[in-house]
């Protein structure tokens, strides 16, 4: 039995009774993000109703728009923390407590949690450029093409270099896995502190996640029939939660 398919049968197990308790956790951050997500959308709606210049319209959608909602999903990602939290604390107590999805959002902590995000975010922008630089470079040059952008063979492209971009993205941000767990075993930590225990638990181990990830590639697939999403992200949650807790286990235990 495989070191992935382990770690699975271990967070079914977990999740076992706790079922109603993720799907609450999992709503309680998904609700927020599409209600900012829908006034956007309405707001791009209000501009093309009430301006008719394409090239204003344009830009107003993505000056404030799209700024707007980026702006909303940072502000309102602590609520992820949270969420991670919550998985990896069942991993430990095979236990999920909904209240701590809100665990970021209060004082002090809210401040905490929005710095650990924008290193995350620092430090993925270089990476996530290279990696979704053959979809821009696909995109350049289907549109010289006359036609052909309209055509199944370039949506299919377009949609498989997206998906091998977004793999490859999630795959090299496992290196800063353990920054986001490592707060529930050791209470104050820094965010500088916390990138610094990751970058020392997960040495010469992105491999060991990075496969975990790599086989719920065919659960991720059933995602595209959205309802599948509600049992898929608690799953794969539970499941990265607990390579985490093992592998700050082992570092600290050797060490």
């Amino acid at each position: 039995m495989s070191a992935e398919a382990i770690i699975k049968a271990q967070a079914r197990d977990t999740l076992k009774g706790n079922w109603f308790g993720a799907l609450c956790a999992l709503l309680t951050v998904l609700i927020p993000f599409s209600i900012i997500d829908g006034a956007t959308t309405v707001l791009s709606c209000l501009f093309s109703d009430l301006i008719p210049d394409d090239t204003l319209r344009t830009v107003l959608i993505y000056s404030i728009g799209y700024s707007v909602e980026i702006l909303g999903f940072f502000f309102f990602s602590p609520l992820i923390n949270g969420f991670i939290r919550a998985f990896y604390r069942a991993s430990y107590s095979k236990r999920l407590l909904v209240g701590d999805v809100y665990y970021y959002m209060t004082k002090g902590r809210y401040h905490t949690a929005l710095t650990l995000n924008a290193g995350f975010i620092f430090r993925m922008l270089i990476p996530a450029a290279l990696f979704y630089l053959p979809v821009v470079i696909f995109s350049v040059i289907t549109s010289q093409i006359e036609g052909f952008s309209d055509t199944v063979l370039c949506f299919d492209g377009y949609f498989i270099l997206t998906a091998l971009s977004t793999l490859a993205t999630a795959l090299y941000s496992l290196r800063y896995l353990t920054a986001f767990t490592i707060g529930a075993d050791i209470d104050g930590l820094t965010p500088k502190q916390a990138y610094e225990y990751s970058r020392y638990i997960m040495k010469n181990r992105s491999g060991s996640p990075a496969k975990l990830v790599v086989s719920f590639i065919p659960w991720m697939l059933l995602c595209l029939l959205v309802l599948p999403t509600l049992y898929v992200i608690p799953y794969m949650t539970q499941s990265v939660c607990i390579s985490a807790k093992w592998m700050t286990r082992s570092t600290f235990e050797v060490n």
